[in-house]
């Protein structure tokens, strides 16, 4: 006679094999999305599990009780294999799948699965089967043999590693999937404690296999997640590839370091410029993918790489942290400046040769056009003289001009507070030096001249304005640099002449940033002008008012760049 405890038992058992088959009839719809069709299979697997023990509580003779064990365990052990291939596709990891440990795992299971069908005729799974009637239903006991145990051991490492990556992904993805994953993973926790008890032959009715009783427990959790959560609807997969194929899709190198600063992925293009190993030989470590150490690269803030595929690269850190902002490791992206380097040394070479070879050149040219001239009785002769003397005088200004700049340009800049009418009246000396006869006036129409900018800076730009207002005067060269407020609380400099209006053609270069061959000015001192309000943050205007007018706008007072 079945006890009520024994009816709890029976009802536990088929509740479960029929909640497992019901759970996998649901989940059809999602068959193809992340894990949703191993899953299925998984459910499949102990539901036909479940439901072979359950008939086997109320078989009592020994040959038919031994085949329902055979057919629980033959489906039950293929729970841990499909179980870990639905963690592997659902966590993104699906590329496993595919490889010979994988396969392994399956021969191995189906081999245990066919030793388990065929155990009348080997007896290679268990001995001495015997069956022990308990709560009035029939429990068994025999003597499970090493096959028996290989089988179930394979079984679960699967399902450990499987839940590994699920509670990874909980930890890696944080609230997203966190509902999810913790249902699965402590979906395990009953059948783990049922196995304990019945591997081991403890507890008061050791002939009941108790892992399929708490199997109902196992059902209800996988329920929960799947039906009560949408796990299938979003899942890390998602999440996993567009990472991946973000990184790849990068045209710029980056190595993914672990804590150890040791590679553990590399996109395409790193793998084109580094001999970054397969993804099976990592992690190795960062000195050996790139040959130096990664302080030391940080520290340079460049690295150098030879081959075809090479070049300087800038360097750029960013850490890595987990969900409790521990560190894990980080990643490393290199930027192409190959060009720029190279273009850095093209005009450190062009720079060398104005200030050495043509300033000496045309000094000596100078020299000679003025001995000349001063020994000249025909007045042709000694306008052209005074013509190479004059093109000289030009020639050594623009080198002047650019070596004062490149001098500026290459410090730091030195924010300071800068009194902006002290500045103009600095630069207005320094015109007169070398145009002692032009008249060059200076007014503050402001109350508070004073900006923070970079004196030496704002010095260039307004020496080189005043200079270009004089040097292309007609006759009598005059200008006048007046210190203003603007509407909106800055401080404006102009610069008046009475010249001719600046052509389009020196303007258009400076408005679009680059000289092209249909499109050039004649020199470079409103190019230097132009880069020196880029360094200060300053806006440039230029308009005509019976002569030019060149305004230049500083930032706030209380801006630093």
């Amino acid at each position: 006679m079945v006890s009520l405890s024994g009816v709890v038992v029976l009802v536990c058992v088929l509740a479960g094999g029929v909640g497992s088959l019901g759970l996998a009839w649901f989940l059809r719809r999602h068959r193809g999305q992340g894990g949703a069709s191993w899953f299925m299979v998984t459910l499949a697997a102990q539901g036909v599990a479940a439901l072979g023990y359950g008939m086997g509580l109320v078989v009592f003779e020994s040959a038919w009780r031994a085949f329902t064990e055979a057919w629980f365990l033959a489906a039950f052990i293929w729970v841990g294999p499909f179980f870990l291939a639905f963690a592997l596709e659902y966590t993104g990891r699906s590329a496993v799948l595919w490889t010979w440990a994988f396969r392994g795992l399956l021969a191995a299971t189906a081999a245990g699965s066919a030793l388990a069908l065929t155990q009348p005729l080997h007896g290679w799974l268990w001995r001495e089967f015997r069956v022990v009637e308990t709560l009035g239903v029939a429990g068994a006991l025999y003597e499970i043999q090493p096959a028996g145990y290989a089988a179930i051991v394979v079984c679960l490492v699967a399902v450990g590693v499987a839940v590994l990556l699920l509670v990874e992904a909980m930890l890696a993805y944080g609230p997203l999937y966190r509902r999810e994953t913790v249902a699965v993973a402590l979906s395990t926790v009953p059948p783990a404690l049922g196995f304990v008890q019945w591997i081991t032959g403890t507890g008061p009715w050791p002939a009941l296999n108790l892992l399929v009783v708490l199997l109902v427990a196992h059902v209800a959790f996988d329920a929960y997640a799947f039906v009560g959560t949408h796990m299938f609807e979003t899942n890390p997969v998602t999440r996993r590839a567009a990472e991946r194929n973000a990184l790849d899709d990068l045209d710029e190198p980056v190595l993914v370091l672990d804590a150890g600063d040791r590679v553990v992925d590399a996109n395409a293009r790193a793998r084109t410029v580094f001999d970054v190993p397969p993804a099976s030989d990592l992690p190795v470590p960062f000195t050996g993918v790139t040959g130096q150490s990664l302080d030391a690269v940080r520290d340079a803030g460049e690295l150098s790489t030879a081959g075809a595929a090479g070049g300087v690269f800038a360097v750029s850190y960013t850490p890595l942290t987990d969900s409790r902002g521990a560190s894990v490791g980080g990643t490393v992206i290199l930027y192409d400046i190959s060009d720029e380097r190279q273009r850095e040394q093209e005009l450190t070479v062009l720079n060398r040769v104005l200030r050495h070879n043509l300033r000496n050149k045309m000094t000596i040219i100078r020299g000679h056009a003025q001995s000349m001239r001063a020994e000249l009785d025909d007045e042709r002769l000694e306008s052209q003289a005074d013509a190479i003397v004059s093109s000289s005088d030009g020639l050594l200004a623009v080198a002047e001009t650019a070596h004062e700049f490149r001098r500026v340009r290459e410090r730091d800049r030195e924010w300071e507070s800068v009194d902006a009418a002290a500045t103009a009246a600095d630069a207005r000396e320094d015109v007169l030096a070398d145009w002692p006869d032009a008249r060059v006036e200076v007014a503050a129409v402001t109350d508070d001249p004073v900006v923070r900018t970079d004196r030496a800076v704002l010095g260039l730009l307004l020496s080189n304005l005043v200079e270009n207002a004089v040097s292309h005067a007609d006759d009598d060269p005059s200008a006048v640099v007046r210190v203003r407020d603007t509407e909106d609380g800055r401080v404006a400099v102009e610069v008046r002449d009475d010249n001719a209006r600046i052509s389009d053609a020196e303007l258009a270069p400076l408005r679009a940033g680059t000289e092209t061959p249909l499109s050039h000015g004649s020199g470079v001192g409103l190019w230097v002008v132009t880069w020196c309000a880029d360094a200060l943050g300053a806006s440039l205007d230029f308009a005509y008012d019976d002569g030019n007018v060149v305004t230049v706008t500083l930032p706030d007072r209380r801006d630093a760049t």
